[in-house]
């Protein structure tokens, strides 16, 4: 497998506040900076586009932004087009809409054709539930992860994602990039690097031999993963997290590092179904010899529509309510 690093943009220079900004600020950063050194890139946006903060990019490259309007599906037609001419071409959008509106865009051109497109996936889980279950993006990564040869990238953090755009536009592929917004007040994660195709560990009780609970996480929801170590480790339990910043390709270390626990545990702001928790379930079934494992996630339903800190709560991903689930688990 490969494990490609991407080395932090030089315009992160204090990681903790950049972290702190809205996603689609550093979504629109993060272009003009890049096409500081790549006149290739090229944003192909639907309407949502002008929430992206991207006059920067549009002032060192005009005509680097295509807007197709409230037309997904063309959308992704055009960014194919554009990359299969040699573009660096990004095309983001509410998640929901970038990936499941467009799944016959996407399984035709970036699956079967490898359009080296990367669509950024905006607002994904519950970030824009407020509107409605029509803006959740609880699917997006059983629908994305189901397609031959499309890397999945999932961060914790601004900076990751600042990281994972960088390196897509030096080595473009197909690939989908999920940004989840952590809620206002939600815990920090510790500053580090993030490598495409490789996990990161967060916490680590028991290094070298067996933990009671060994939790992976992907997206932001990785900082209440930490949180609830935590609290499970007051109860006496020794304790692992991992974030997992690759979904596909999944970086094995996530599967070792499951499997030497008692309980092994995802947590994730999408569906139980097919997400992280159906890949780990798959992996370590087909390893043998696996812990029970416990899948954290959005209940499958369409929940109504309300503020994301309080379907988190609702769906039990607050710390304390990971905590608690994991402890009913264990017994």
């Amino acid at each position: 497998m490969s494990r490609e690093a991407t080395g932090t943009p030089s315009f992160v220079s204090n990681p903790a506040e950049f972290d702190r900004l809205d996603s689609r600020v550093v979504f629109g950063r993060a272009l003009s900076t890049i096409a500081e050194n790549d006149q290739q890139v090229m944003a192909v946006v639907s309407d949502y586009g002008r929430r992206l903060a991207l006059d920067a990019l549009r002032s060192k490259l005009p005509g680097s932004v295509v807007q197709c309007g409230i037309a997904e599906q063309n959308q992704v037609e055009v960014a194919s087009a554009l990359a299969n001419e040699g573009f660096h071409v990004f095309a983001p959008s509410y998640a929901p809409f970038i990936t499941a509106r467009v799944l016959d865009q996407v399984r035709v051109n970036l699956g079967m054709m490898e359009s080296p497109v990367v669509l950024v996936g905006l607002g994904a889980g519950y970030h824009a539930g407020i509107l409605g279950p029509s803006h959740m993006a609880l699917e997006d990564l059983a629908c994305m992860r189901s397609i031959p040869g499309l890397t999945v990238v999932t961060p914790a953090t601004n900076t990751g994602l600042a990281c994972a755009l960088a390196e897509l536009a030096r080595n473009p592929r197909p690939a989908y990039v999920r940004i989840t917004q952590a809620p206002a007040g939600d815990p920090e994660l510790p500053a580090g690097g993030f490598e495409i195709g490789r996990c990161r560990v967060l916490a680590d009780d028991a290094p070298n031999g067996m933990a009671d609970v060994a939790i992976a996480a992907c997206g932001s929801i990785a900082s209440r993963a930490l949180a609830a170590a935590g609290l499970l480790r007051t109860r006496g339990l020794a304790c692992r997290v991992v974030s997992v910043g690759t979904v596909k390709p999944l970086d094995q270390r996530v599967v070792d590092l499951l499997a030497s626990a008692r309980l092994a545990v995802t947590v994730e702001e999408h569906s139980v179904v097919g997400g992280l928790g159906g890949l780990l379930a798959e992996e370590l079934l087909d390893r043998g010899g696996a812990p029970g494992l416990l899948r954290l996630g959005a209940p499958d339903c369409y929940p109504e529509a309300d503020e994301q800190p309080r379907l988190l709560e609702r769906a039990g991903l607050t710390p304390q309510g990971l905590a608690a689930s994991i402890l009913t688990r264990l017994g």
